[in-house]
């Protein structure tokens, strides 16, 4: 048995995954270039739905920000360490920084910690919020 322990622990200790420690589910990493929507309809519907509530609850800066410039959202960032997915045609950072913290605070969203990543003009990451 003394033998055979390290045969089985050492693949395991050299893969990167440790007997101890497990990743924590849901942290996910936002890629650098916009991901595949997987239900356009409902990713250009929730859009509407949030740049309807900037219109109406939003202060100047955000209905810059957000107004004719959010084309999609998707995800799932009400689960802790998941991420919600916006698609702006923004290209530069401020902007998109006002995007995200602006979703972080979209009607149910103020009161759990929300994770967005706000892709601008030609699927490129500009901004991510959250841990």
């Amino acid at each position: 048995m003394k033998r055979i322990l390290p045969l089985i622990l050492v693949p395991v200790l050299l893969s990167g995954c440790g007997l101890w420690e497990e990743a924590p589910k849901g942290d996910k990493i936002a890629p650098p270039q916009l991901p595949t929507v997987q239900n356009e309809g409902r990713a250009v519907s929730e859009a509407e739905s949030f740049t309807a509530w900037v219109s109406e609850r939003g202060n100047e800066e955000q209905r810059n920000a957000v107004i004719g410039h959010v084309s999609m959202v998707w995800g799932d960032w009400n689960t802790p360490g998941e991420l919600g997915f916006v698609v702006t045609d923004h290209t530069e950072k401020a902007p998109a920084q006002t995007v995200a913290e602006t979703f972080a605070g979209w009607e149910d969203n103020a009161e759990t910690t929300v994770r967005a990543a706000v892709y601008g003009k030609g699927g490129e990451l500009l901004y991510v919020t959250g841990p």
